[in-house]
């Protein structure tokens, strides 16, 4: 049997090989029949003239290894390995669902809530990993499986490597795919957990989008993107997706590993942090149904044991709404209507993000990027023509309980120019500053109590997202409100009433005078906040106006 022939139907060792469930650069995975423990599992088999490589073989015997000790749901559970007739195979779960890739294609992107429920479940296991000295440097969709109650599962550890093993691949045997690859995997730095971190926003952004964050039709295209481009701005590429969001890719897509998130798990959070109340109820919600196993946390750092309890649902206001100017009770915090997140941008499609001009290209890499291009280049085909889904999962045709993209006007298409590799001529003598950073603010004018740069410290009050800092904070007898600023720049409005915890999240506000007015673009309201009231307009009449008992703004 030739080793690149499919095994279906033949008997390998004790395994029945039924069905094959997927075909990586190294190996296949078949559904199999174990006839000694009476069971159907998954056999990842690896193929017959790779497995005459020393270095194929000790990097399999390394995913064994590697993964069969970590103890973390979210990871498949390796049964056995070892060696048959002189091929290496492992007994692995069989898990049935479908892949994050081919989820996306089948519903397009997903819901926030949704889209952080995946990922803060795949953080998880990262972290686990991670803790146990282990990088996985294949974060993708591909390696993404998702059950039909959104259980997930981070597969593939066959490229895994421990911190301390720097010559298992070697650099003309890069392995991974380009498009999530964090920009240190091209240069000859050392890689560190933090490169998944990297991966993961790109997934997360793909999740929210359904884009990639970098498009490109070339190995040297994704290169150049990763390692000059700026960090993708979901809010502009679809419809729809909450501003606080782009401050996570920003930080999640640093280049520098040291300006990105500490961990997989700060960085769920931190997109948990970007949801508005009703989806972070939502991303519970999914998570806690998904199984009594999960380990994922959004809100404690410092705790990953169990999953987080299910939020309480929103009271409902016993006042209807009102559009008169009466002084009785009005309901001027509107009922959140479903969000239309708008279709996703073509596969091939650039990221809006491109349009700005690339920074330079820091020092630190100019020496050594251009050969590590020409040797990426040079493999570019085998590496991606190997690429494949390495996993235990069979398609399910029923209905995945995806969250269907509404329709929507899509916003017009911004000029887009590829990313583009200065010169080695043109590049700059001084360092690039690097991306992200928070631009300092003078200090707060005025001060509010129970309140710091953020906003309100007890749970219950408006605050900034991530690490983003208040421009304005507010307090009326009936509700807390902040003006914040995004790490690139943009701002948003966040407003909580005491009564209920009823709460709103609004972008792009606009400074006018000494104030701020955002427009809810909903239904038109208006939300006018300076130091001496929060003011809410209906089609041009007050129906609400509440006296600033506190406030301090920048």
């Amino acid at each position: 049997m030739g080793s690149r022939e499919s095994r279906v139907g033949s008997r390998f060792g004790p395994y029945e090989l039924r069905t094959l469930l997927g075909k990586g650069g190294m190996g296949e995975v078949y559904e199999a029949y174990d006839t000694v423990k009476d069971r159907t599992v998954a056999v990842k088999i690896l193929f017959e003239d790779l497995g005459k490589d020393p270095t194929y073989q000790e990097r399999f015997r390394r995913e064994s290894h590697s993964a069969a000790r970590l103890q973390e749901p979210h990871v498949i559970p390796i049964h056995d390995w070892g060696e048959i007739d002189g091929v290496l195979y492992i007994d692995m779960r069989l898990v049935r669902g479908q892949d994050l890739r081919s989820l996306l294609r089948q519903t397009g992107p997903l819901s926030p809530a949704r889209a952080v429920a995946i990922v803060g479940q795949i953080a998880a296991a990262l972290d686990a990993a991670h803790a146990d000295n282990l990088i996985h440097r294949d974060v993708k969709p591909e390696n993404i499986l998702i059950t039909g109650d959104d259980f997930a599962y981070l597969v593939d550890f066959g490229i895994v490597r421990s911190d301390n093993d720097s010559k298992l691949t070697s650099l003309g045997e890069t392995i991974g795919s380009y498009a999530y690859m964090a920009p240190e995997r091209f240069d000859d730095l050392p890689t560190t957990s933090s490169a998944d971190v990297y991966s993961l926003a790109c997934v997360l952004y793909e999740c929210l989008t359904g884009s990639k964050a970098f498009g490109g039709t070339s190995v040297n295209q994704l290169i150049r993107a990763h390692v000059v481009g700026r960090p993708p701005v979901p809010s502009r590429a679809r419809h729809g997706i909450p501003i606080a969001f782009d401050e996570v890719i920003a930080r999640g897509m640093a280049k520098e590993p040291i300006d990105r998130y500490r961990s997989a798990g700060e960085l769920s959070r931190a997109a948990y942090d970007a949801l508005s109340n009703p989806d972070r109820y939502t991303a519970s919600e999914i998570v806690d149904r998904s199984g009594d196993a999960t380990t994922v946390n959004f809100t404690d750092d410092r705790t990953r044991t169990s999953r987080p309890a299910p939020r309480p649902a929103p009271r409902p206001d016993p006042t209807p709404p009102t559009r008169v100017n009466t002084p009785a009770p009005q309901q001027f915090w509107p009922t959140p209507a479903p969000q239309s997140y708008g279709p996703a941008p073509g596969p091939m499609t650039p990221n809006p993000i491109t349009s700005y001009p690339p920074p330079p290209v820091p020092p630190s890499r100019n020496s050594n990027i251009r050969p590590v291009l020409l040797t990426l280049l040079a493999v570019a085909v085998v590496a991606l023509l190997g690429a494949g889904a390495w996993f235990a999962v069979t398609q399910t045709s029923k209905d995945d309980n995806a969250t269907t993209a509404t329709s929507a006007a899509t916003p017009p298409p911004e000029t887009t120019e590829p990313a583009t590799q200065p010169d080695s001529t043109d590049r700059p003598t001084t360092t690039a500053p690097r991306t992200p950073t928070t631009q300092a603010l003078p200090p707060l004018s005025g001060s509010v109590s129970g309140a710091d740069d953020q906003g309100f410290v007890d749970v219950s009050g408006a605050r900034c997202n991530d690490t983003n800092q208040a421009l304005a904070i507010g307090r009326t007898p009936s509700s807390t409100v902040v003006v914040c600023r995004t790490g690139v720049g943009r701002m948003y409005y966040k407003g909580v009433r005491s009564s209920d915890g009823a709460s709103i999240a609004l972008d792009d506000p606009q400074q006018v005078g000494a104030g701020f007015v955002v427009v809810n673009k909903t239904d038109g309201t208006q939300y006018r906040i300076d130091s001496s009231s929060l003011t809410i307009v209906q089609n041009g009449t007050i129906v609400a106006s509440e006296p600033m008992v506190e406030y301090a703004s920048r």
